[in-house]
Parts: structure tokens; C-alpha cells; sequence
């Protein structure tokens, strides 16, 4: 207990003072989120439910899945690692937390739990190595100079608003962000 107390404190004290900058595009109204420091940088873009079913519908998804990915709030992730950093990046999406308007904390919806569900619906092999290739990684390391984007579902209805608590490591230092005030896409088309 007393180990995961002292984890805890770290992981509070180490916390970022930076606040995130939310963005809207003029030409589609979609938002973006974005915070960055001295070695990190974390960027969120809205995607659209139309967006997300002609994309996996076009990698082999049935109509049903890919309406089913498309309501659970998708977003693109890109993830950096500067240059410049002192140390690798580890991160394990586990960790981070959904926090809907008025809600308890929860997980995000990520690619494991996913294959589970796609597999026992009988999506095609292709479409599933697909989906795993889109998604970002759940577990990763960056080195200094490293990123890598995809997509993650957080499981909530388009529309919904809610915080996105991100965590990770750098180095051994624990770190985290709050995302305030984030919302799905609607469901419209651009």
C-alpha cells in the first residue's frame, strides 16, 4: 500500500503544468487538442463517424462493425518525442482515463478488447490486422526523436463530452496531462 501511495504522490507531483490549446478547424468545424513541452508533444483530432465507417468499411469491415467503431467516439492520436529529450517515452494506454460530463472515470476502449469482440463475430482476418495496424499502439516506447499516430476509441456516444487524463513515463519520471472539456464528433456529415 505504502508503494502505491508513493507512486501515486509522484505521479501527482510530476504532473504537467501546461494547459492544453483546443483548436477548430474553419473548413470542417472539427476540434483538435494539443499540448506539448520541452520533451513531449500530444495532439488529439476529432474524426467524424462518417469518417470512421467508410475508413474500415474500406479495409474489410461489415457495415454493422463499422457503425459500431464509428459510435465510439474516435479520435487521432499523434504522439512525440522530441529530439531533444532526456529520456525514452513508455506509455501503456491502460493507464490513461475517460472522464464523461458527470460520469466515473473509466478505460478507453482499446485494440485488445477490440479483437476479442472481432473475432468472435467472425471479421475476416484482413479487416482485424487492419483495425490492429490503424489503432495506436496500446503499449509503446518512443526513443528521443521518435512518434507515432493512430487512432483510439473512447467509447462514448458522438457528441459526448468528457476529460482525457493521458499518462506516461519518461524515463523514470511519471507524468500525466488532463484534457478538459473534450467532445466526440457529432454524427454529421462535412
Amino acid at each position: 500500500m505504502v508503494r502505491f501511495v508513493l507512486a501515486f504522490t509522484l505521479l501527482v507531483t510530476a504532473g504537467v503544468a501546461a494547459e492544453p490549446d483546443q483548436r477548430v478547424n474553419p473548413e470542417t468545424g472539427l476540434a483538435g487538442w494539443e499540448w506539448q513541452d520541452d520533451a513531449v508533444s500530444i495532439t488529439f483530432n476529432q474524426r467524424l463517424p462518417d469518417q470512421s465507417r467508410a475508413y474500415f468499411q474500406g479495409r474489410g469491415f461489415r457495415s454493422e462493425e463499422a457503425e459500431q467503431i464509428a459510435q465510439s467516439c474516435v479520435f487521432q492520436v499523434i504522439l512525440r518525442n522530441h529530439a531533444d529529450a532526456s529520456a525514452p517515452l513508455q506509455l501503456d494506454l491502460a493507464d490513461w482515463h475517460v472522464v464523461p460530463s458527470g460520469g466515473e472515470p473509466g478505460p478507453l476502449r482499446l485494440e485488445p478488447g477490440w479483437q476479442v469482440e472481432w473475432e468472435q463475430r467472425g471479421v475476416a482476418q484482413g479487416a482485424r490486422i487492419a483495425f490492429r495496424w490503424s489503432l495506436f499502439p496500446t503499449v509503446q516506447t518512443l526513443q528521443p526523436g521518435d512518434w507515432n499516430m493512430g487512432m483510439i476509441t473512447i467509447g462514448l456516444p458522438p457528441g459526448e463530452s468528457f476529460d482525457l487524463e493521458a499518462v506516461w513515463r519518461q524515463g523514470r519520471e511519471p507524468r500525466r496531462v488532463r484534457f478538459e472539456g473534450m467532445r466526440c464528433a457529432p454524427d454529421r456529415e462535412i
